[in-house]
């Protein structure tokens, strides 16, 4: 609760503003109770000049209790809302900070669950209950004196049924922190499965799936469903409790407080005052349980939040290199890598990458090719001490970017080094231009066109409906696979960064749209230093350098003429996946008649 309290300091004034009109208002209910009292015992009624007074002060009483309450119910949303806003800031800063390790363990529908169901636990009860924290133990000092001060003999025997329902009520409490908090984990698992329902529709319908992830969905909403009905039991169980803590005081008072009245010791006056102010005592006893338990599940949902707030960031305060004209872009000096809890994934690798050289990575599906990317991405082990971060993540040997090793770079400087085309290119819902203009902020349209029409973008950019304003689907769901990956090419190009990342960019694609791209592609390696992960013939064929990968580690190295002509790995690869494709180009590369590209 404290660190929720952090949130809130900077709207101090709201909060001392409620907690001022709190005050005011179970001020007011007190003082109302005595001028009741006093209209009463009044025994000539309206002809006396005195109750034509109590009514003016009780006019004046109610309307400043209407101003408290509406100031009350405004500061509450001014400043729950301001705090909510910032929590939800910080959190979804600190997630972008965050060690890619550290994101990759987590669902992103499940934290976007925490943004939003959880943080709605939190202002929901700020919103119906803080002003209660303030309000409820003054109304209740201030009645439990007046009535004292009234008889102490109708308190204590209307007060007999209250110890043990405050005990009852306790115990039923107690488990509502951790049950709130499995209801939103689960909540969060759902949500995830529905966002991954939702995104992957074209796959399910292709492959008849949606039974079973119907199955799943109600799997997970069974479960929500099941510690939902077990929070409302709970609270199902303190609700009579309540209202027997609101009603049996009434009902002993009422029958105890005849028998006074019968023998003299009590007043009608004062019988009147003593019910208008056992309400006032047991609301604060009454909604007290009810006051634990949003309290028990606001712990729960904070603790869902915060723990996003102790994911490990990436460093930020190192200091910005100088990079010299000779500087080697690209270096890794036998390196080792594995991910959480998984087997080694790189082994020993040690290669460098010449300024202004493609090097190209082949190998099977899982040798580490993309994981080298990511490394040289700074994805993983950008901590001084890999061994000792939270991420999970086991890293040794060295990378050297642009001469200096990895560990001593701020990732946002590194990465202002690195350009990267996916085979999966991530496009954002909003206008094309924006889409390209990322690469670069603060471009301008000319610099953004131009860089479109390098892409091979612009010819069907301009056949949209709206042209370079065009507002994307998500994921640039409307775009075919080619158009998504010029797109792509054309924020890389924008960038204009020294070192080019291809990762499969052609892979996806049919044949027509490979070509186009691959076009693209050759433009924008030009006067780079490219590391691709390749797909395409020519692009490994007019390679410098190629990297051949088997279970972790570099098996061959060479130009494509000489890993041919060594008859290994390499040789198998090439005729099992480019041969088939352009058989007639690719044989006459391996017999060496000197046909290229």
């Amino acid at each position: 609760m404290l660190k929720l309290f952090k949130y809130m300091k900077p709207y101090s004034f709201w909060i001392v503003l409620c907690i001022a009109a709190s005050l005011t208002v179970a001020s007011i209910d007190i003082w109302l109770g005595l001028f009741i009292e006093r209209l009463v015992e009044d025994k000539k009624g309206s002809l006396t000049s005195s109750f034509g007074s109590t009514l003016a002060l009780l006019a004046a009483l109610t309307a400043v209790g209407a101003a408290a309450s509406y100031a009350i119910k405004y500061a509450l949303t001014r400043f729950s809302s301001y705090a909510l806003r910032d929590i939800r800031a910080e959190l979804v800063s600190h997630l972008e900070r965050s060690t890619v390790a550290s994101l990759e363990s987590r669902h992103s529908g499940d934290l976007v669950s925490r943004l939003t169901n959880d943080t709605a636990v939190i202002q929901q009860f700020f919103m119906l209950h803080f002003a209660n924290l303030f309000y409820m133990p003054v109304v209740f000092v201030g009645a439990l004196t007046v009535l004292l001060l009234t008889s102490w003999k109708l308190v204590l025997f209307s007060l007999l049924f209250v110890p043990v329902a405050i005990l009852i009520t306790s115990v039923l409490i107690f488990p509502m922190n951790k049950m709130s908090e499995q209801l939103q984990h689960h909540l969060g698992s759902a949500n995830a499965i529905a966002q991954d329902t939702i995104g992957g529709i074209p796959m399910l319908k292709a492959f008849n799936m949606f039974k079973a992830m119907s199955v799943k969905y109600k799997d997970a909403m069974e479960l929500v469903l099941a510690k939902s009905l077990q929070v409302e039991k709970r609270r199902a169980l303190i609700a009579p409790i309540s209202l027997l803590l609101m009603s049996s005081p009434i009902i002993f008072s009422v029958s105890y407080g005849g028998y006074l009245i019968g023998e003299g010791e009590l007043s009608a006056g004062s019988m009147v005052l003593f019910l208008y102010m056992l309400n006032f005592l047991m609301q604060p006893l009454s909604m007290a349980p009810v006051l634990s338990a949003q309290i028990q599940e606001v712990k729960g949902a904070s603790n869902r939040l915060f723990e996003l707030l102790e994911l490990p960031l990436e460093p930020t305060n190192r200091d910005k290199h100088s990079i010299e004209e000779t500087a080697l872009p690209i270096a890794f000096d036998s390196l080792s890598f594995a991910y959480e809890g998984k087997p080694v994934v790189l082994a020993d690798i040690t290669f460098k990458a010449n300024k202004k050289q493609v090097v190209a990575l082949v190998g099977p599906s899982g040798s580490g090719k993309s994981t080298i990317l990511k490394l040289i991405c700074g994805f993983y082990g950008m901590e001084e001490d890999v061994d000792a971060n939270k991420s999970g993540v086991r890293l040794s040997g060295g990378i050297r970017i642009m001469g200096h090793p990895l560990q001593s770079w701020n990732p946002v400087d590194l990465r202002d080094q690195l350009a990267l085309v996916s085979q999966d290119p991530y496009l954002f819902p909003v206008s094309v231009a924006e889409n390209i203009g990322y690469g670069r902020p603060g471009a301008s349209r000319e610099a953004i066109i131009e860089a479109a029409k390098e892409a091979g973008a612009h010819a069907f950019i301009d056949l949209l409906p709206e042209g370079y304003e065009t507002v994307l689907g998500e994921r640039g769901a409307r775009l075919s696979g080619g158009e998504r990956q010029r797109l792509a090419i054309a924020r890389a190009m924008l960038k204009d960064a020294p070192i080019l990342l291809l990762d499969e960019a052609t892979s996806a694609l049919d044949t027509q749209s490979e070509s186009i791209v691959q076009e693209a592609l050759e433009r924008i390696m030009n006067d780079r230093t490219v590391l691709v992960v390749a797909h395409s013939l020519s692009t490994i064929i007019e390679a410098d350098l190629v990297l051949v990968l088997d279970q972790g580690r570099i098996v061959e190295q060479g130009t494509h003429a000489s890993l041919l002509e060594q008859r290994g790995l390499y040789m198998k690869l090439y005729y099992k996946q480019f041969a088939a494709l352009e058989s007639h180009e690719a044989k006459s590369i391996a017999y060496g008649e000197g046909v290229r590209g």
